[in-house]
């Protein structure tokens, strides 16, 4: 039997979904065992990595070659765009639904409250053209005083087309929401851009050294 066809089989016996000690146990191995087995299974295409509650890891074991169903997620997106490349133990799709434009994907970065996430999506405001949209996804999600600090900050230290004054103005006039981007973390570097604003950032100038841009 070819190796491949081995590994095949071996799906099909254990097909499921698991964590790996309930993978060890349904194959009555040892849990370094199980995650070498997930390993080469992963290798052949027949696991899918998956979270299940309060982020635990979990493998979906299919004996049919796994393949991307939906559109591309977060992290793929963000990858296109940014030096800060992502990486996730979970291969993540969207299924129905496709994020279209670099302001949405700003914004679903920014709701993640992720600071990796956060970090690569501030090299999204090289590209972001429609300042009135992003401003409208902004105001709906309750972010347009960290937009704006976000968008100050990404000034210095690349190009980015001007923010419309207009949608400047009327982020000074919205009621400041909520000041932690990330909860309890703030910069001791960007103070200025913090207190016109009214919120906190979460980044200092060593965090944003890692993002390879030059104006």
């Amino acid at each position: 039997m070819r190796l491949e066809e081995k590994w095949r089989e071996t799906a099909k016996e254990v097909e499921g979904i698991y964590s790996v000690e309930a993978l060890a146990k349904r194959m009555g191995v040892g849990k370094r065992t199980a995650v070498n087995y997930v390993h080469e299974l992963r290798k052949k295409g027949f696991v899918e990595t998956m979270r299940g509650k309060r982020g635990k890891r979990l493998y979906k074991i299919n004996p049919l070659r796994l393949r991307n169903i939906g559109n591309p997620g977060i992290y793929d997106l963000l990858n296109r765009y940014s030096s800060l490349k992502l990486q996730s133990g979970v291969r993540e799709r969207i299924v129905g639904y496709r994020i279209e434009k670099p302001e949405e994907l700003l914004v679903r970065a920014l709701l993640t409250r992720d600071f990796r996430v956060v970090l690569s999506a501030v090299e999204l405001f090289r590209i972001i053209k429609d300042w009135k949209y992003l401003y409208s996804l902004a105001k709906k999600h309750k972010l347009e005083r960290f937009i704006a600090a976000l968008y100050f900050l990404s000034r210095r230290y690349f190009r980015v087309r001007r923010m419309d004054h207009r949608m400047l103005n009327m982020i000074r006039k919205s009621k400041i929401k909520e000041r932690y981007l990330i909860p309890n973390i703030e910069s001791s570097d960007f103070k200025d851009i913090q207190k016109e604003w009214g919120v906190f950032l979460p980044f200092n100038k060593s965090d944003m050294d890692r993002l390879r841009v030059k104006k």
